[in-house]
């Protein structure tokens, strides 16, 4: 079970760059804003498609080790919901306090 989450996680660790990356460029063009739209649904929908593309290959690396792709696809979905409400907390708490 122990490595099956670490598997999702270093799965999700692999799509959080690209997706944070196409954020940045939402963040430049069209302000901080839109920082959350893009980290939900674009962002993460680029860096899927971008391993879908390019590393197909770590897939098989993720099934032996018993993970489905729909399994990966959902808990890192979920993670990224989680690191948007940190961030959007975090963003509140500093805008509140200071």
């Amino acid at each position: 079970m122990i490595r099956k989450l670490n598997n999702i996680f270093e799965f999700f660790k692999s799509t959080l760059v690209i997706n944070l990356v196409v954020c940045a460029v939402a963040v430049l063009f069209g302000g901080f804003d839109y920082f959350f739209v893009y980290f939900l649904s674009f962002g993460f929908f680029m860096s899927i498609g971008f391993k879908e593309l390019y590393r197909k290959n770590e897939y098989l690396f993720y099934t032996n080790n018993g993970l489905t792709k729909i399994q990966m696809l959902i808990f890192s979905y979920l993670l990224t919901c989680c690191v948007t409400i940190v961030i959007g907390l975090i963003i509140f708490l500093t805008k509140t306090l200071f």
